[in-house]
């Protein structure tokens, strides 16, 4: 793990045309996981692939992956949390369009 930190920081020293780099941490590291199940519609359970773990050993050795269990759940949160915005975001469009057209 020290051999990876120490290789993150390294690379973000460096300027990188591609744009700033995010620093690793454990929530850095499960945001796009979840991000992924949500927007890619990937299983909840790909963390327990054991060519995903593989991959993430060899980007990063050492690294912990949450369980499918939190990945699910969180998805579930993002879900619900971004659910109550468009439910407001089309309550105040359509009230608009109703009060636009009666009048």
């Amino acid at each position: 793990m020290k051999q990876c930190e120490k290789r993150i920081r390294q690379a973000s020293t460096q300027s990188s045309s591609s744009g700033p780099t995010i620093p690793y941490s454990p929530m850095n590291h499960w945001i796009p996981l979840v991000l992924q199940c949500a927007d890619s519609m990937r299983p909840f359970n790909m963390v327990n692939d054991k060519f995903f773990q593989m991959q993430v050993e060899m980007l990063c050795p050492g690294t912990q992956l949450p369980s499918h269990t939190t990945i699910q759940r969180d998805t579930i949160s993002l879900f619900q949390l971004l659910l109550l915005h468009v439910q407001q975001y089309f309550q105040v469009h359509i009230y608009f369009n109703v009060c636009f057209f009666l009048y």
